[in-house]
């Protein structure tokens, strides 16, 4: 007990979790819940940070054996702990108007289950958080908005196809390997079912489904399950998956390009530059790997700052935006136009930025092992580029409107929040080798199953390539 190595500092993170959605759930007055919400994220964290330090100094991180078999390694580390700090700053970033005890409760729930799929070795539990992570959208009374029927049967037939996939894994690997495809295929709304997706933005609670759709369990199936699990079907049939998500990315990306309406175009450029995490983790190279798994933590941190800032105009300005018009809100409030730039000008690439550093990777890796995807993504990329810009321009530029008359700008709380997300957004750019490590460390493990050759990378190697 006193080897902090053998404490189980997951159980006791999620623990706290689920202690804190309980007390929210029974809470009755809002300001109190969001205090308990937010302490309780804050204590999570902490744990988790001890154990990602764990990782980074012996390579992975093994509680007692009576914890329920969760661990941490270079795969998992990195986006686990992002999610938690994603939610901590929703439930503090949220507007009043969104927020009572029994959404803050489901933001708590959602963190939970997809913290027990991240961190656990069972397939059981993987299960039970693929699907814990989908209650709070399906049972009444955690969101006042509701998903489409459409959005909650495709979510629905995820898990079943990932349970099918678990049960059959041993004993038919390559139907297995078309279960989990399935699964991947209906949880990230893989083009032709990426509508899914969109009506939950649009419709759906904004917040609480941009943090389930920041989870990536879509990807993180690709890298806990498939390629260690079923090396040879992977290694035949992963590049399928990563044509449809190309295909998905491209064509998300020409559609944004004429999107008028903010959640809908939001919701296009998220899918389509989630895609591209699919697009390097099918890659069979050690960079495009590598690569991926720093997009996705551009593209976590990214969303949830667009998503964070939409959420907060509607609340000052009403819901009915259209972006066909300017409306000049950059007048009143200037900080909330600055965070909203640079956070969607990093998630496609900006120099100076992390993401600029994940683009490098996924782009060199990817133009290795499959020219035509390698030529695809910046052409994508630059079509998201223009989106975003059309999509600031229209928010922010133009002769101050009657919405901006008297609207306030980003409050102390959203500060906070915005701020420390661009610093990571920035400051992984400026000094990415505290980036790389964990992700080219992962990269390394997993090529090593899918390919006979495997190609090493070295932190220094990644920088190199910038």
């Amino acid at each position: 007990m006193n080897d902090p190595l053998r404490f189980p500092w997951l159980s006791a993170s999620l623990a706290v979790l689920v202690i804190a959605a309980l007390l929210t759930w029974r809470t009755t007055e809002t300001r109190r819940a969001r205090r308990v919400a937010v302490t309780g994220l804050l204590i999570a964290l902490l744990p988790l940070l001890l154990a990602y330090t764990d990782v980074l100094r012996v390579g992975e991180y093994h509680p007692e054996p009576w914890s329920s078999g969760f661990r941490l390694d270079a795969l998992s580390a990195p986006p686990l702990s992002l999610l938690v700090a994603l939610a901590l700053g929703v439930c503090i970033a949220a507007p009043r108007r969104m927020v009572s005890p029994h959404w803050l409760s489901g933001i708590l729930l959602i963190t939970a289950t997809t913290q027990m799929a991240y961190a656990t070795e069972s397939p059981i539990i993987l299960a039970l958080g693929w699907g814990g992570s989908l209650v709070p959208f399906l049972v009444r009374g955690f969101f006042v908005e509701t998903l489409p029927r459409f959005t909650k049967a495709t979510l629905l037939a995820s898990t079943l196809c990932l349970i099918a996939g678990l049960v059959l894994t041993k004993t038919a690997p390559t139907l297995a390997f078309g279960f989990f495809l399935g699964a991947i295929f209906l949880r990230k709304g893989l083009w032709p079912v990426h509508g899914s997706i969109v009506a939950a933005y649009e419709k759906g609670p904004l917040l609480p489904f941009a943090l389930l759709v920041n989870g990536h369990l879509g990807g993180f199936l690709v890298t806990h399950q498939v390629i260690p699990e079923l090396p040879e079907p992977a290694r035949q049939l992963l590049p399928v998956l990563g044509l449809i998500a190309l295909v998905t990315s491209a064509y998300t990306a020409l559609l944004a390009l004429v999107e008028r309406k903010p959640r809908r175009l939001l919701a296009f450029l998220a899918i389509s530059q989630a895609s591209f995490i699919l697009t390097g983790l099918t890659s069979h190279s050690t960079e495009g790997i590598a690569g991926a798994l720093i997009h996705w933590q551009v593209v976590a941190v990214s969303t949830t700052v667009l998503a964070i800032i939409i959420a907060g105009l509607e609340a000052r300005v009403g819901e009915g935006l259209d972006l066909r018009r300017f409306y000049g809100l950059g007048m009143a409030a200037p900080r909330l136009a600055v965070f909203f730039v640079v956070s969607g000008l990093a998630l496609v690439g900006l120099p100076l930025t992390l993401g600029f550093c994940a683009e490098d990777l996924l782009l060199h890796g990817t133009l290795e092992t499959h020219e035509l995807i390698g030529v695809f993504l910046p052409i994508v990329t630059a079509l998201n580029a223009v989106s975003l810009l059309r999509f600031f321009a229209a928010l922010f530029l133009g002769r101050h409107g009657v919405e901006a008359q008297g609207m306030v700008d980003a409050l102390p709380r959203e500060r906070v929040v915005l701020t420390t997300a661009l610093l990571f957004l920035v400051v992984g750019g400026i000094f990415p080798g505290i980036f790389v490590r964990l992700p080219a460390r992962a990269a390394e493990h997993l090529t090593q199953f899918i390919t006979p050759a495997p190609q090493f990378i070295t932190p220094a190697r990644a920088l190199e390539l910038r």
